[in-house]
């Protein structure tokens, strides 16, 4: 079996002007197939790193409990280890500092399974540790013991608010050991940023260090002379790294700039193509393909070429018209308000697919953004062009050491190897699983899983907490409209609401509390339980609806049954779920609904998973086109 390649860490100098970077090789199409479906399972399990560290670490530890705060201070203020001894046994003394500091900070000690995934993290592997194990700590440790050695550390996360949550538990104890911490922040002016990025161990979302990423070359050729924000891509922590790795990097990063308004006859052209898609039956006119999205049929390509005749748009009798016709089939059918996109302020913003997150600096190319906003009713925005471009794939790939972490690893295996280099190892919790499966009820009508799973959440908030887990606003504004109706209210986290998210997790561990969320409710947050919640049974987690992927459904279910905590969870879902309308081809979709509906019980989370898997093979095929399509522009044009 392969053995993955170690990769030591250095304490590169931070420089804005010869930032260290990794020269990205591309990578060849059939190489990239042979990784992802043979390549990886020949890859040898990570073992436990830094045999003799650990060995080292419990007399440590027990000399430095026994000193006096002033003691422990004078020795971090003695000499920094060096990057290239941090995992062997001369790297011991540094570490248990570091993990004494945290222990007074906290007021507890980090269990092995966090050292052991610390040190993963160290020696460049991506880390499994199940949801609840406290992985925040444990990427802060490493943070820690890297920027201690002279190793600039960026921490990734997916979004602000977990950046800034994660970056002011490790602040403190970064101070004490006389290292400085940032955030990066949406809001942030370039002078912050430049800031921000001076510090040893920086905390942000992953499309902050991409888009400055692209600010900053985009600069270097446009006003020469100009500063850099970032200095350098020394060493990544990548908190949530399925998410942010994997999930986020089906579309490339663009950074793009106001060229002007969009002209009134191409205004014209949109607003047709609109009203010819707004006009097109399924089946008839329009039909999905493999891939879930909408394309013309034969009869639906005859009718825009009739069309099309009476059109005084140039582009009207060109083939370009079929590929923006089928845009507008996009912005009529395909991308819908309250889950691809929100209203807000007569302004159509983004929502992250995977995190169920607003992306306000997010835009559809060129004229699909315009046909998005003309379905949603809003003002046409102007004319965009692309001034820099990078896949996620090829922007995390250059740091010279790249780690993940994460509670759901293992089904993208595959695409952590064969683009990353990432070899995945699984740490075991520190306390068996009280998580109990309740089982999948399956309706044949939406409005009837609606009032089942209100009758399930007021139940169980007799005694315990209810988190209950969909895909978009449109469904959070569904349920939301049944509790009402009964005079019950409840807190809706979703896209529209995540400003109040650390007010709403705050009381959703409460007995009583019924917490409706999307996604953003399955990432990174930990719902702290009240001593009768927990007497009761605990968090209680319903997911009503079909979820687009497996680790999206356990993520969500893992905010119970966190830390040992007893909890429990059940599915509730209805054939009328968009995710099982468009999960599969129309034959394979049909076989798979009925599987769904006999009452089979052990053939129901089979069905369900096999929609699940066929909608990860599509978009693991969307990710590879777009990797392979900017390594084509880069080659032909340096297009970058």
């Amino acid at each position: 079996m392969l053995r993955p390649r170690p990769v030591p860490l250095h304490a590169f100098a931070r420089s804005r002007h010869n930032p260290a970077r990794r020269k990205v090789p591309p990578i060849g199409k059939l190489a990239l197939l042979w990784a992802e479906y043979a390549g990886w399972r020949l890859v040898r399990p990570p073992a436990a790193p830094a045999p003799a560290l650990r060995a080292a670490l419990p007399p440590l530890l027990a000399e430095l409990a026994s000193l006096e705060d002033a003691a422990l201070d004078a020795r971090l203020a003695g000499p920094r280890p060096r990057a290239e001894q941090i995992l062997t046994a001369a790297g011991a003394r540094p570490f248990a500092e570091a993990l004494e500091v945290v222990r007074r900070a906290m007021g507890f000690a980090l269990r092995d399974n966090q050292i052991d995934c610390a040190l993963s993290l160290l020696s460049g592997d991506c880390v499994e540790l199940r949801t609840g194990e406290g992985k925040t700590l444990a990427a802060g440790l490493a943070a820690l013991v890297a920027a201690r050695a002279g190793v600039s550390c960026h921490v990734v996360t997916v979004n602000d608010y977990l950046a800034r949550r994660d970056r002011e538990l490790i602040a403190p104890i970064a101070a004490r050991m006389r290292l400085s911490s940032s955030v990066l922040l949406q809001e942030l002016q370039d002078d912050e940023r430049r800031a921000a990025y001076d510090a040893d161990i920086v905390y942000g979302a992953n499309k902050s260090f991409v888009f400055d990423h692209l600010r900053d070359r985009r600069e270097a050729q446009s006003r020469p002379g100009s500063i850099p924000r970032q200095t350098g891509q020394a060493f990544a922590i990548c908190d949530e790294a399925d998410s942010v790795m994997i999930d986020d990097a089906t579309v490339p990063m663009i950074l793009s700039e106001i060229v002007g308004e969009v002209p009134e006859n191409d205004l014209q052209l949109f607003r047709t193509l609109d009203g010819f898609a707004a006009g097109l039956e399924p089946g008839a006119g329009r039909v999905r393909d493999a891939n879930g999205s909408w394309r013309l049929t034969l009869a639906g390509l005859r009718a825009l070429e009739a069309a099309a005749e009476h059109w005084p748009h140039p582009v009207a009798r060109t083939d370009e018209i079929v590929a923006l016709a089928e845009k507008a089939l996009a912005a009529r059918w395909q991308f819908r308000r309250g889950d691809a996109y929100v209203l807000r302020e007569g302004k159509v913003e983004m929502i992250d697919q995977s995190t169920g997150r607003l992306m306000p600096d997010r835009r559809w190319e060129f004229g699909l953004q315009q046909m998005v906003e003309m379905a949603a009713g809003a003002e046409p925005s102007a004319e965009n062009r692309t001034v820099a471009q990078v896949t996620q794939q090829s922007f995390f790939r250059q740091y010279r050491l790249l780690s993940g972490l994460t509670g759901t690893a293992r089904e993208c295996r595959p695409e952590f190897w064969s683009i990353y280099r990432l070899p995945v190892r699984r740490i075991a919790p520190h306390a068996p699983l009280r998580l109990i499966d309740q089982g999948t009820r399956v309706f044949p009508r939406a409005a009837e899983k609606w009032r089942h799973v209100a009758d399930r959440a007021e139940a169980m908030a007799a005694t315990r907490a209810v988190l209950i887990g969909v895909n978009d606003v449109t469904e959070t504004e569904a349920l939301a409209a049944v509790f009402a109706a009964r005079g019950r209210t409840i807190a809706v986290l979703d896209a529209m609401s995540e400003a109040d998210e650390a007010a709403l997790i705050a009381e959703a561990g409460r007995q009583g509390s019924i917490t409706l969320a999307t996604h953003l409710a399955g990432r990174g947050t930990d719902i702290a339980l009240d001593p009768e919640v927990r007497a009761a049974g605990g968090l209680h987690v319903i997911i009503a609806s079909a979820m687009v992927s497996s680790r999206l459904e356990r993520q969500f279910y893992g905010r119970a049954g966190r830390a040992g905590d007893p909890g429990s969870y059940e599915r509730a879902i209805s054939l009328e779920d968009r995710n099982l309308q468009e999960g599969a081809q129309p034959l394979d979709r049909r076989l798979l609904r009925l599987m769904l509906w006999l009452p089979l019980a052990g053939l129901r989370p089979w069905a369900l998973g096999q929609l699940q898997a066929g909608r990860d093979r599509r978009a693991r095929r969307l990710r590879r086109i777009t990797l392979l399509r900017e390594q084509d522009l880069v080659r032909q044009v340096g297009y970058r």
